[in-house]
């Protein structure tokens, strides 16, 4: 297995998180973490990606996966190439042109939103020789998509994105106090950009969080989920409706490529949270 991340022009990176290329010689079916929305280029190989719901889609040429809202499993042929986008929550009007709750766990054809614009951007990636090649032509993509929207663009809510990632886990009451505006428009905002409401997205990244910690080196049950689960079993039950796997599956390394996609991450962000922001 074969992973590494490069970031995007500096203009795009509000939009876009980070680009990424993914190879592996063997077939394989890995868990992944609840994420935020990715785009995904296919090079070479194929396979199936099996949504939370339990849905098995085949991967197409290049496709669009929004925020999932539980763990999910990828099954990948051997031989298998994938470039992928990671997109931010302010992304989605920038670039996707419709709010993020609409694609939650969806998957669809890059082309059945981006139009055919898309075709020759998805041909420049998949001819590119190399991964700098294949992020520049990614570059001229998402600029020309940005442009293409903007006169359409909202404005962001930042303290929503603050809130959540909050290692202290404050209140949903310390929310809404922070937006100035009432709990109808809070799930609203919430739902455009991160594809779930306020209190389901603290559930996610309450496990998430407790990723991080245990990857960070988190000794025993209670230092890893800190003080917002009601005992272990709700801790371990959390842990993998997020993650895919149980706390101690993932210590031991069997849910290898979300270990290693958040080793490659906190190398280009330090202190990166999986499926972050």
């Amino acid at each position: 297995m074969d992973l590494h991340y490069f970031l995007p022009r500096p203009d795009l990176r509000p939009y876009v998180r980070a680009y990424y290329y993914f190879s592996s010689e063997h077939a394989s079916a890995q868990p992944l973490c609840a994420e935020l929305g990715n785009i995904r280029v296919m090079l070479d190989g194929g396979g199936f990606l099996v949504t939370p719901d339990g849905a098995r889609h085949h991967i197409s040429k290049a496709f669009l996966i929004g925020p999932t809202m539980g763990a999910y499993c990828m099954q990948a042929r051997a031989g298998t190439r994938v470039f992928g986008v990671g997109i931010r929550p302010q992304g989605w009007n920038a670039l996707a042109g419709f709010d993020a709750n609409e694609a939650a766990d969806q998957v669809i054809d890059l082309t059945d939103f981006a139009g055919a614009r898309a075709a020759s951007h998805i041909d420049a990636i998949r001819n590119a020789s190399d991964f700098h090649t294949m992020a520049d032509a990614a570059d001229r993509f998402f600029s020309s998509l940005i442009s293409m929207r903007k006169k359409n663009a909202n404005a962001y809510p930042a303290a929503l994105e603050k809130w959540l990632m909050d290692p202290n886990d404050p209140s949903l009451d310390d929310l809404l106090a922070s937006m100035s505006i009432s709990q109808r428009q809070t799930d609203r905002l919430a739902k455009r950009y991160f594809g779930a409401s306020p209190k389901f997205l603290q559930r996610k990244y309450r496990a998430l969080r407790s990723a991080d910690r245990i990857r960070a080196g988190a000794v025993g049950w209670m230092q890893a989920a800190g003080c917002n689960f009601y005992d272990q079993s709700h801790f371990i039950r959390e842990f993998k409706t997020f993650v895919g796997v149980t706390p101690n599956q993932f210590i031991s390394n069997q849910a290898e490529l979300i270990t290693e996609i958040q080793r490659r991450r906190v190398q280009k962000n330090p202190g990166g949270l999986l499926g972050s922001i």
